[in-house]
């Protein structure tokens, strides 16, 4: 099929993840794939457009960009990799015989909603998306339910195809680092209250008060725009240690020598860093909100996202290594179950099962 991807999102964040591996995983399954987002041109598949981000208007104003760039290109399949991509398309002029799928990845903007404008938009955005798509793709059975309870999305308009991991990038250690001291790792956002990174902080307290021997390092940018580092100093803590953005470079190690991944979300739609680790054969402790305890299943110890909580279970494994080992190798088998060469397959299935519809009906009339 031929199958263009377009984006408004970063190549580095998760949305940007799952365009860039779902194109290379389609393009590799003989697919003729063209994906348009805003940065990184790889030859032959990934192409950028011109684009100003005009800083806090980026959101508003990305897909107008995105609308230019693509005017005059027609193709088979469509793929807008979330609402403000697929809104670029309905301002684009020359889609009418388009087949059009939008990704949603979650209901964040309805449970944790920012500015009234924002969310106002994003409503526009989402309406327009389920009016103009063949089918909405979801990224977990908890998504799909939160897109019909509070988007009011007729439920047979969504279909779930979960995300992948990247097994070539991330994979286990042939031998497990031995760390001078228990490390505990996160990765992810540090401000967003749907990460619920101060939780961080307060599981590092509860840890030390019991006077238990670990390390927490942090990993997310500019942690110094953030309240952890006055709560660190507040609480007086000595185990916790900003280790700024980590890079992709840097990344597999990061998780795959850490002791323990902690992951304290409140809410995510799929939750690619907790099973990157899974997948890096490290133990893991989560909140189950969202789609977590769907996704990590019995791979992960998991608990509500209540500090005390997760400390009790980061607190098991600190005390057992027989159930670290334990959960380094369920981690890793969990991990398996999700990979982009399936997550491809089912879109292409998808794809084609309308592009057939369509031809038919043709055929028909």
């Amino acid at each position: 099929m031929d199958i263009n991807i377009i984006s408004c999102a970063n190549s580095s964040c998760g949305i940007g993840r799952y365009t860039n591996e779902l194109g290379i995983q389609l393009f590799e399954n003989d697919h003729n794939v063209k994906v348009f987002r805003k940065d990184k041109p790889q030859p032959p598949i990934f192409q950028t457009y011109p684009y100003r981000s005009f800083k806090g208007l980026r959101h508003y104003i990305a897909p107008f960009f995105l609308s230019k760039a693509l005017s005059g290109i027609e193709t088979q399949v469509w793929l807008a990799d979330y609402v403000d991509a697929a809104f670029a398309l309905s301002l684009k002029k020359d889609n009418r015989d388009a087949i059009i799928f939008t990704n949603v990845h979650d209901a964040i903007p309805f449970i944790f909603p920012t500015s009234k404008i924002a969310f106002e938009f994003y409503k526009t955005q989402l309406k327009n998306a389920v009016k103009i798509s063949k089918k909405i793709i979801a990224v977990s059975e908890a998504s799909k339910k939160d897109l019909v309870k509070y988007a009011d999305i007729d439920p047979d308009k969504i279909e779930v195809v979960y995300n992948g991991i990247n097994h070539d990038f991330f994979y286990p250690d042939a031998t497990k680092k031995v760390n001078d001291v228990f490390t505990i790792r996160y990765v992810g956002g540090l401000s967003g209250p749907h990460k619920n990174a101060e939780t961080l902080i307060e599981v590092a307290k509860i840890l030390e008060q019991k006077g238990l021997n670990f390390r927490l390092e942090i990993g997310g940018g500019h942690p110094e725009n953030t309240v952890l580092p006055s709560l660190v100093e507040k609480y007086n803590l000595k185990s916790v240690e900003f280790s700024g953005f980590i890079p992709d470079s840097d990344l597999r190690s990061f998780l795959a020598e850490a002791d323990l991944f902690l992951y304290p979300s409140k809410y995510e739609g799929f939750g690619f860093p907790p099973l990157e680790a899974m997948a890096c054969g490290t133990a893991t402790v989560s909140s189950n909100a969202g789609s977590l305890g769907e996704v990590l299943a019995d791979g992960a110890l998991t608990s509500s996202p209540a500090p005390k909580d997760l400390a009790n279970e980061v607190e098991k494994i600190i005390l057992s290594h027989s159930l670290k080992s334990e959960m380094e190798q369920k981690s890793a088998s969990q991990a398996k179950k999700y990979s982009w060469e399936k997550s491809a397959h089912q879109h292409s299935e998808l794809f084609l099962k309308e592009v057939l519809k369509r031809n038919l009906g043709r055929a028909s009339s």
